[in-house]
This record gives C-alpha cells, structure tokens and sequence, in this order.
C-alpha cells in the first residue's frame, strides 16, 4: 500500500494478524518464508509480542513502547528511527539488525553482546549502562 505521499505504509493484514495472534503469525511466516513484512510506522505499544517471527520484518519508525518482545526474533530487521523505550528485551536475537536512529533508552535486558551483533550509529540511544559499540560509526 501506498500513502498519498507516494511512500509505502504498512500492511494492514499483517498487522491485524500480528496483533491477534502470535502463534497465528508464527505459523504463517513458517508457510510463506519469502513474503516481505512490511510493518513500517505502526504503534505497537505494549503489544505483547513474545517469541515473535519478526526476522527481515521492516519496522522502520514503529512504536514498540513498552512492547514485550521477550524470545522474538528479529535477526535482519529494520528498525531504524523506531521507538523502542521499555521495551522487554529478554533472549530478543537482533543479530544483523538495524539500529540507526532507535530509542532504546528504557529497554529492558539488553546485552552488550547482543549490541555487538547489531548496525547503529550516534543516533542510536542504548540503555545505561550499554555503550556503542566499536564498530558502529561515529559522527
């Protein structure tokens, strides 16, 4: 779908699916592996999203505030400019996700290894104690 600005927007059938039933979602993505997920600036506040197959997904400028996201899946995502602040991060592979510009500032359990496997950059806000790391690129 397309917004008037001739910019893509989110899939509505996705979301309502992601939103309903995670398992119904899991299963879908099991049966459909190369359908692209485009959840690109839904509010996903306080979704409860626990073991989630959210890998490749474009979640570019999304809400997950406060979003349990406990166990998901989300290695190749694209997460840049999202809203990620107390967010529940427990056991989340993010490896070879995109980071740019998301707000994690409140996120919940997050690692330095888990950083580490990840793109960002110095508009990336990480959680205290968490720190850039070394190879993500600086201003």
């Amino acid at each position: 779908m397309r917004r008037s600005d001739g910019t893509s927007m989110a899939d509505p059938l996705q979301l309502r699916m992601l939103r309903s039933d995670v398992d119904a979602w899991n299963r879908w993505r099991a049966a459909n592996p190369t359908a692209r997920v485009d959840l690109r600036g839904c509010d996903l506040t306080q979704s409860d999203l626990r073991l989630a197959n959210l890998r490749e997904a474009d979640l570019r400028e999304v809400v997950l505030v406060l979003a349990n996201l406990s166990g998901a899946d989300l290695r190749g995502a694209d997460l840049r400019n999202a809203n990620l602040v107390g967010a529940r991060m427990i056991g989340v592979d993010i490896a070879d996700t995109d980071l740019r510009g998301a707000d994690l500032r409140t996120a919940e359990d997050l690692t330095p290894e888990q950083m580490l496997a990840t793109r960002g950059d110095h508009s990336t806000v990480l959680p205290e104690p968490l720190e850039h790391p070394a190879h993500w690129p600086s201003r």
